[in-house]
């Protein structure tokens, strides 16, 4: 199920990797994906803080000019008093992948809300099984996501779909209906062009979106 009182918005990603050579569809996803997250949520001279250790991240940080920093133990969050540079964007993926422990998602919004400056944005990088597959769907993790984010005082600002495949160009729609994200998620899945694959993010700021 996607969609709600959020704008949406598709992202159509080409699956070349501007990094190296050709790659799997999810390290293209990865590397594109990094770059234009960069690219939207961060300026020049900014910080990005990744609870996570995402390789793909890092050097789209750098590449930017962006000061990246990685923490995998969120209990450390209490020793970045003394980060100069402005946090723009935190990011975040669950399941967790990298940290050093199992965290809960409450947990890790709360650690983001101590991070966050006026115009941070916390970016939570949603991993789910597709639909007849093992493993938990998107549904069951929308479920624990949204409620931990507002009980740690953050606001669903938007959702993103991020899809790659071999279109040769990228595109990118916003207020996307429900009805046209769904098949984002699974038009290209089924596509005779060659491989595909997405991922779903939801965007957080802490400030009132109505204010």
């Amino acid at each position: 199920m996607i969609g709600g009182e959020v704008p949406i918005a598709v992202w159509r990603l080409d699956n070349r990797d501007e990094t190296g050579p050709a790659t799997a569809p999810a390290r293209s996803l990865e590397s594109r994906l990094a770059q234009r997250l960069i690219l939207v949520y961060t300026r020049r001279g900014d910080a990005v803080i990744d609870l996570d250790d995402d390789p793909q991240l890092k050097g789209a940080s750098i590449d930017a000019a962006r000061t990246y920093l990685s923490i995998t133990d969120p209990s450390t969050v209490a020793d970045l008093d003394s980060q100069a540079e402005p946090v723009s964007l935190i990011v975040l993926r669950w399941p967790p992948r990298r940290v050093s422990t199992q965290p809960t998602i409450g947990y890790l919004f709360a650690a983001c809300r101590l991070m966050m400056g006026a115009g941070t944005c916390v970016l939570a990088t949603v991993s789910s099984a597709a639909p007849g597959t093992p493993g938990t769907t998107y549904a069951a993790h929308i479920d624990e996501l949204l409620p931990a984010a507002r009980a740690a005082g953050l606001t669903h600002v938007l959702q993103i779909v991020a899809v790659t495949g071999p279109s040769g160009r990228d595109e990118y729609l916003y207020n996307a209906t429900p009805a046209e994200a769904e098949a984002a998620r699974h038009e290209w899945s089924s596509s005779d062009h060659g491989p595909t694959h997405h991922v779903d993010l939801l965007v957080f700021s802490n400030l009132d979106r109505r204010a």
